[in-house]
């Protein structure tokens, strides 16, 4: 049985402050990249117009936007770990109900240090 699966890869510019031992860092931005692969729960056709579009709808809200203001990160520190992991579980659910499987999610400020996320993995 072959086991399919999609790529994408998306952009956020988004700003963020984190604290370091108790000081507040600079407020600083990145071009974020954003990469997933998804599969489908089911044999159907995958449009990929549909899939882009629905991802890039919920991640607008951060675009162009300073991170420590928009919830959670108003409470939680916008490191690239807690960004990634809270984005994949909002992905997640979203295309969990379209019949679309998240698989996992990598993501990066540099192109030198990515973090990836996903449900796959040890028991």
């Amino acid at each position: 049985m072959l086991y399919k699966q999609y790529k994408y890869k998306f952009y956020l510019n988004m700003n963020h402050s984190v604290e370091i031992n108790g000081q507040k860092g600079a407020v600083h931005s990145h071009t974020w990249e954003i990469s997933m692969s998804i599969s489908l729960d089911k044999e159907v056709f995958l449009s990929f117009k549909d899939i882009e579009e629905e991802i890039n709808e919920m991640l607008s809200r951060y675009q162009d936007k300073y991170l420590n203001e928009i919830p959670p990160f108003d409470r939680v520190t916008p490191t690239l770990e807690n960004v990634c992991d809270h984005l994949y579980l909002r992905l997640s659910g979203a295309l969990r109900n379209k019949g679309w499987l998240l698989l996992n999610m990598e993501m990066s400020e540099t192109p030198a240090r990515a973090y990836q996320v996903s449900e796959i993995g040890f028991e």
